[in-house]
């Protein structure tokens, strides 16, 4: 009995690595050689699988997998609409009670042995079922994780380019402004130039005048060296800062997204176990069910087989008594 029951285990365990055997030898007997069987066998099927279906669940089955009235229904159409629709087939009526001075038949034995395969074949396609469900759910899920994680890539990539674009605007107005004072010098050179040509020209200027002319464009040469070399450390200081700034905000980002991996790697796996254990939990509440039946028909069975022996005991001192009634009579046919 204890290895039955670990057998049962894990049977429920396996469930969704397992096909359906006991369903394939009971469709084989009406397979006409292409995993087809045609629509006049349906309800005979049925009756196999331990369903009495109405003639109304026949009709709605016949529009649901025969819609274009073929006559035929793949045995992969007929799995699916069962599964659907299991739970809408009426049971198959209790058998009438066999007569209770004989023996229970082989035959009934058969079909209670392919009424307890067709129910295990039918917990394997439940199994499948739910999980198939489960797995969508968890597919859901990932994908909800896939585009929540693809909208703040989004967000992070908007945001790189939005800071691109402010250190190419800084760029932009550095040279701008660089240009501005090479303009600017140039065009101090020509003043110069055209300035000690006037004087050249006029020979009215000192020596002393064209000193200070000198020593002005020289002071303001120096000047504006001074100002450009300032403005571009600054430049190159900001441009330092920036870099350091995104540096370390694309590092606190990757951190945050190998965080959010790790987290959400974690949760996958809580969620996992949390589903192994509530599987393994079904499995057991199953299991128990099936015991607390199994000993509710052995009760059934025992109690119909002393009934089975009062009455034929009964039967017996009966037809002993109606053997000793006949004798009596015939004795008393003899004596006159």
């Amino acid at each position: 009995m204890a290895d039955d029951d670990q057998n049962s285990v894990r049977e429920a365990e396996l469930a969704n690595e397992s096909e359906t055997p006991h369903f394939d030898a009971l469709f084989a007997q009406y397979d006409t050689g292409k995993c087809v069987f045609g629509t006049e066998h349906l309800g005979s099927l049925l009756i196999d699988m331990g369903f009495n279906a109405s003639p109304k669940v026949l009709d709605r089955a016949l529009d649901d997998m025969d819609p274009n009235a073929t006559g035929e229904i793949a045995k992969l159409t007929f799995l699916e609409w069962f599964e659907e629709n299991a739970d809408d087939i009426d049971d198959a009526p209790p058998a009438a009670p066999a007569q209770t001075s004989l023996p229970i038949s082989p035959r009934s034995q058969q079909q209670d042995e392919a009424y307890s395969e067709l129910q295990s074949a039918m917990l394997d396609a439940k199994n499948q079922r739910r999980q198939a469900e489960v797995d969508a759910q968890l597919l859901a899920n990932r994908l909800a994780h896939l585009r929540a994680e693809d909208d703040r890539a989004q967000k992070r990539i908007e945001e790189a380019k939005r800071r691109a674009r402010e250190i190419e605007a800084i760029k932009k107005r550095n040279e701008n402004r660089q240009r501005a004072k090479q303009e600017a010098m140039e065009q101090m050179q020509r003043d110069i130039r055209t300035a000690c040509e006037y004087n050249n020209m006029m020979q009215s200027s000192s020596r002393e005048r064209r000193n200070q002319l000198i020593a002005e464009y020289t002071s303001q040469r120096v000047q504006i060296v001074q100002e450009t070399r300032a403005e571009r450390k600054t430049h190159l200081d900001q441009i330092r800062r920036q870099r350091e700034m995104d540096r370390s905000w694309l590092a606190e980002r990757s951190q945050e997204i190998r965080d959010n991996e790790k987290r959400a790697v974690r949760q996958r796996q809580i969620a996992q176990k949390n589903y192994e254990k509530e599987l393994l939990k079904k499995a057991r509440d199953n299991l128990a069910r099936e015991h607390e039946k199994r000993l509710l028909s052995e009760k059934k069975i025992h109690r119909m087989e002393a009934e089975e022996a009062e009455l034929i005991a009964k039967l017996r001192v009966t037809q002993e008594l109606q053997r000793a009634a006949y004798e009596e009579l015939e004795f008393v046919m003899q004596d006159e």
